[in-house]
């Protein structure tokens, strides 16, 4: 097992066509789009679908339970100061793994060689794999 985890790749296993919400979208809208599609992460992306942050169930609960008008907040403010953290298609799971818990995050977007969203991986992902293989 231990070895698989350094030579499968993220872009192996990572979802293709990941939830996407535009910068400037209400964190309302963002939240139904969580909800319709049983997702816990969404990717922040800007006008040339450049993936910019990334929103968790964590964040909209924080700002729900702190702000007075989080239904009409808009996604960007969820991601202000956020460092984007990403994968590329060709790092290794255990490598994605590494990054999850280092940074104490529970999905990443996978980007492919010219910097474009290409799928995310989550912390789901990895134990569906393992799971498999045991």
């Amino acid at each position: 097992m231990a070895n698989e985890l350094d030579d499968v790749k993220v872009g192996k296993i990572s979802l293709e066509k990941p939830l996407t919400v535009a910068i400037d979208m209400p964190v309302s809208k963002a939240v139904e789009k969580m909800l319709r599609e049983r997702e816990h992460s969404i990717i922040v992306v800007d006008k040339a679908a450049k993936p910019v942050g990334i929103v968790s169930a964590w964040d909209i609960l924080k700002i729900t339970f702190l702000a007075d008008s989080a239904r009409d907040m808009l996604v960007s403010k969820l991601i202000e100061g956020q460092k984007l953290l990403f994968v590329y298609n060709e790092v290794s799971l255990r490598d994605a793994l590494n990054l999850m818990i280092e940074k104490n995050v529970s999905a990443l977007p996978v980007l492919d060689e010219k910097d474009n969203l290409s799928g995310k991986i989550s912390l789901i992902d990895i134990s569906r794999f393992v799971k498999e293989k045991l």
